[in-house]
């Protein structure tokens, strides 16, 4: 045996001396590595040997000093790697060894050793890089992660750096039940050491390491995150430290509260701390280093990606944040930044507001072009090249940021007159924008310009017009229209043909053949464009309409799709991978082509006036005949009808509802309203009449207009002086509420349908007085579906629903409460309701359920029809998701996120039981689709790991709820020999247990069918 520490240099064999003779990647064998790697070779053959007979490994000597050895052997050759290096066999050969002596020689209790290894593991792991991919890795990582607990930083910090190191090389992460549980006890270890931190008494590289860690974990196992953001008093120590530490500690809290806000639970705690978003804002100016500012812009953009994070974060905090993503912009020399700060106004100006003033006012239109114009040696040069779409030349993919032209439409769609001050100097940057857009957005070749463009270079300008012509701004609108047009107009109508003839020749071919969907996009987009600045075309309706409906069906039938990532490449953000408990809101929807058909669909629809697009008969109104309606009421526009009761994005829903609405329906149809067209006609329990002119009259019901249109009453103080008790059923006599002469009775009847079922039929020749008085009663939607106004961008499809009467609930509308006959029992609130209190106005539980129960209840002189409380035999759970129901016509779900998932199982089974009353009394009083819809939500929430559907089996089979039963049955039946082992069944009764062994039965059989 060698000396230990024998300083004699070993002579390469004949082998690697023959290696190193050949070309190529083996003259990389220096001596000196080959030096290093044969004493490493010595070193490792005192403790590595083979433990079986497949030549597999193993560390087997616990000598600490040769452990020592070993490491210390380890060091100077992990030093001399390289990535030309890490490729050839022989190294790593040599790798794979000492990654196995490091998973022996970390499982020692000597202190001093392990101080070495941790160093080590840090240098392999840290020089070798991605190439960790190639080695298996999991058992190193479980002993670092249980040295994280050591009390000596001087091992905790390495390994956590260690960790850190394989975990961002691992990326997506290899699942396995080992890897959790190691994960799992790297963040409890990570938290505890975040928690007990102390600067007196350890370094500050301990608690930015464990940042580090926690940070890494959190980005790439979503179950992480939950431990983390429910921990009060770790996220307490966080923003403490956040707010008070120095700029690297800060700048690292922000990465690890990026990872955690892919949680959308998690980014909503984060939202309610006031002093950490203001921080953030603080963090984002140019007094700090870039590498801080990214860090918070990045937070920002995680942060936005949600409506209510939106909300919470740009309401009253928007000046900074927007100041930070100017500074970020205006910094052309830092790619990066200026990188990150666009992505973050892209996210910003998705939603109207009032930070939208706060970027014109800022010149957003002049930093935007200061980016695309880069380093160009003149402002009148790149003035001038920008107007006539030349700026292209060989820099142009570097200067150009496709971020610019999404920013420019997001700016442009929401932009109120108010927010832009008009440039009328000669060359205003905003029309050098709009220039250059229009120039993009075609496929016609450019003037003076060779340069032919991509389709992804051109996708995100055309939207930018497109949207720019959806703009509210008139000067925007004008602006891109006569550029649009300038640049189209050479060919005239030829160009519309050209991309109707293309669109035709992609949706029309072989059905085997695949469509070219960005092809078709683009050709949609464009349309679109030429119909919205165009009034006349020469484009054929009939078959044009043919054409665009096969892509609409196709569409939503789901053979033809794509979404704009797919060919907007930037807008592959890194962090949407790793999102949970988030749901997209992008307006457009998924599939941008049904967007774009639709809307195509519609701006050809609404240019044709007065003449039948059907049988070519001159109208007075409308785009179909009376004789032809029922041609167009069928195929195509019945999908159309049936698109819009489905669960699709708002842009998709709002052109369906606009498009319809050319043909006479309006609105958009629910259950709820389609139950509360009953009422309409229902004199029973009415309080208000509308009296007309000539002596005609309407009744209504106050609650329903207070909560749906309450232009038609008169004040509430005064509804509420005149109210007088009139007799045994606690009845209010009529307030008459007289119209203006004006009103039409025939409209009046038309806007009441709507206001009841929120959806109407309106007659083309009553469309005038309909329209005007919608605008008189605010009924914003109806107005613009009836003046064919473009559907507002990011609109959202209004809801049927009757919260509002509830959330504005007055003695005068209080007649009865119901009361839950649980122990819990409630009082209910008779003003200034909120709908989590479980109360029901009698008269609008009528209506709105349209329950035989309650009318036999009210009409059959039982003593409960006369009692000011009804008892309910449910939970208060259950009650107060009932009262939901009464007034918007669908139950609360349960979102199957974080907080579902750790609950305890009592918890859970609280939550579940309460379907389970309301299954049972929808068969007691008659509640249509209440028992359907809680057996959709017990079932997308039944976890088969959890010990609450056992009990919910039992309380499902005690209520007589056999659908609840076999639903949760299927959902367990795998487990049945683990429940039967722990006697978990006992509680079960025979027949409900031989449902559970027929069930586990079935699923083994279709295993084995399987396999």
């Amino acid at each position: 045996m060698r000396p230990a520490f024998s300083a004699t240099r070993p002579s390469p064999s004949g082998r690697e001396k023959g290696r190193r003779k050949g070309g190529g990647a083996d003259q990389l064998l220096t001596d000196q590595v080959l030096s290093l790697r044969s004493r490493l070779h010595d070193a490792l053959a005192l403790g590595l040997a083979k433990s079986d007979g497949h030549g597999t490994k193993k560390w087997q000597s616990t000598d600490a000093g040769i452990q020592s050895h070993v490491l210390k052997a380890a060091v100077p050759f992990v030093g001399c790697l390289s990535n030309e290096l890490l490729k050839l066999a022989p190294i790593k050969e040599s790798i794979s060894d000492i990654l196995v002596a490091l998973e022996g020689i970390l499982k020692t209790k000597n202190v001093s050793v392990l101080i070495q290894a941790a160093d080590v593991s840090l240098k392999l792991v840290s020089s070798i890089g991605n190439s960790i991919r190639q080695y298996p890795t999991e058992e190193m990582a479980s002993l670092l992660s249980s040295q994280l607990s050591a009390e000596q930083p001087r091992i905790a910090v390495p390994c956590a750096a260690a960790l850190t190191c394989i975990l961002n090389s691992l990326v997506p992460a290899r699942t396995s039940a080992q890897a959790d549980i190691w994960v799992a006890h790297a963040v409890a270890s990570a938290i505890s050491a975040i928690q007990k931190y102390n600067c007196d008494v350890h370094p500050l590289n301990y608690l930015t390491e464990m940042i580090s860690l926690l940070r890494s974990i959190l980005w790439i196992w979503p179950s992480s995150r939950y431990p983390v953001w429910s921990n009060r008093n770790l996220m307490a120590k966080l923003t403490r430290y956040c707010l008070s530490a120095e700029i690297t500690v800060a700048a690292k809290i922000l990465k690890l509260y990026a990872a955690l806000a892919l949680c959308g639970d998690g980014a909503l705690v984060l939202l309610s701390s006031e002093e950490l978003i203001a921080k953030i804002g603080v963090l984002m100016g140019k007094s700090h280093p870039t590498f801080a500012r990214i860090e918070a812009l990045k937070l920002c953009q995680v942060l936005l990606r949600s409506s209510r994070g939106f909300d919470q974060l740009m309401t009253s905090h928007y000046l900074p944040i927007v100041e930070g993503i100017i500074d970020a912009m205006s910094e052309i020399e830092e790619k990066s930044l200026v990188t990150e700060g666009c992505r973050t106004a892209l996210l910003a100006l998705r939603y109207s507001g009032n930070h939208h003033r706060c970027f014109w006012s800022h010149s957003i239109d002049e930093v935007l072009y200061k980016i695309l114009a880069g380093n160009c040696s003149s402002e009148h040069q790149t003035h001038q090249m920008l107007c006539h779409g030349d700026l292209f030349n060989k820099n142009f993919k570097d200067i150009m940021n496709p971020y610019v032209w999404d920013i420019l439409g997001y700016l442009a769609v929401h932009c109120n007159k108010e927010y832009l001050p008009v440039r009328r100097r000669q060359h205003s940057s905003l029309q050098a924008l709009i220039s250059c857009a229009c120039s993009l957005a075609t496929d016609l070749p450019q003037k003076n310009s060779s340069m032919k463009f991509s389709r992804e270079d051109q996708e995100p300008a055309l939207r930018a017009v497109l949207m720019m012509l959806l703009s509210p701004s008139q000067y925007i609108f004008s602006e891109a229209s006569s550029k649009f047009l300038e640049v189209v107009l050479p060919l005239g109508d030829k160009y519309m043909n050209i991309l109707m003839s293309s669109l035709e020749s992609n949706v029309t071919r072989n059905l085997t053949a695949s469509f070219d969907c960005v092809k078709i996009m683009t050709s949609l987009m464009n349309l679109a464009c030429l119909l919205i600045v165009q009034s006349n075309h020469s484009l054929n309706e009939r078959n044009v309409i043919r054409v665009l409906s096969t892509v609409i069906m196709e569409c939503l039938h789901d053979r033809l799709y794509t979404t704009r990532s797919n060919i907007a490449s930037h807008l592959e953000f890194c962090f949407d991978g790793g999102s949970c408990c988030y749901i997209n809101e992008e307006w457009e929807g998924e599939n941008v082509i049904l967007f774009y058909g639709l809307m195509v669909l519609y701006n050809l629809l609404r240019r044709v006036d007065f003449v039948c697009i059907h049988c070519t008969k001159n109208l007075d109104a409308g785009i179909v005949c009376h004789d032809c309606r029922e041609y167009y009421s069928e195929g195509f526009f019945r999908v159309l009808e049936h698109a819009l009761c489905q669960n699709l994005s708002p842009g998709p829903k709002c052109y369906i509802a606009h498009i319809l609405s050319l043909f006479g329906p309006c609105g958009f149809p629910s259950k709820l309203g389609a139950k509360m067209r009953s009422a309409l006609c229902d004199s029973e329990l009415v309080d208000v009449e509308l009296l007309l002119a000539e002596g005609e009259s309407l009744s209504a019901h106050a609650a329903i207009l207070s909560a749906r249109c309450p232009k038609l009453l008169p004040s509430e103080k005064s509804l509420v002086h005149d109210g007088k008790m009139t007799d045994e059923w606690s009845r209010r006599s009529l307030y008459h509420v007289r119209m203006s002469d004006r009103v039409d009775s025939h409209a009046l009847k038309k806007v009441l349908e709507y206001v009841y079922t929120g959806f109407v039929t309106v007659d083309a020749d009553i469309v005038k007085p309909v329209k005007t008085l919608a605008k008189y009663c605010y009924l914003k939607s109806l107005q613009e579906m009836l003046q064919k106004e473009q559907p507002r961008w990011n609109s959202n499809c209004p809801k049927y629903d009757l919260t509002a009467a509830v959330e504005s609930a007055q003695d005068s509308f209080s007649d009865i409460i119901l009361e839950s006959q649980s122990k819990d029992k409630m009082d209910c609130l008779r003003s200034s309701c909120e709908l989590s209190t479980p109360h029901v106005h009698g008269h609008k539980i009528v209506l709105i359920m349209n329950s035989d129960y309650l009318r036999a209840l009210f009409r059959s002189g039982m003593h409960e029809s006369f009692s000011e409380a009804i008892k309910v035999p449910v939970g208060w759970q259950a009650l107060d998701k009932l009262v939901k129901w009464f007034y918007s016509g669908e139950l609360p779900r349960i979102a199957p996120d974080c907080r579902w998932k750790n609950m305890s199982s009592e918890e859970q089974l609280s939550h579940l039981k309460a379907y389970a009353e309301l299954s049972s009394l929808a068969e007691f009083w008659f509640l249509e689709g209440v028992k359907e819809e809680s057996l959709d939500v017990v079932t997308s929430c039944l976890n088969s790991s959890t010990n609450a559907s056992v009990e919910f089996i039992s309380f499902a089979a005690n209520l007589g709820q056999w659908e609840l039963v076999e639903a949760t049955i299927g959902s367990v039946a795998h487990l049945y020999p683990r429940l039967r082992d722990s006697g978990q069944l006992e509680r079960l009764d025979e027949d409900v247990l031989n449902m559970l062994r027929t069930e586990y039965v079935r699923y083994s059989q279709h295993r084995g069918g399987r396999n």
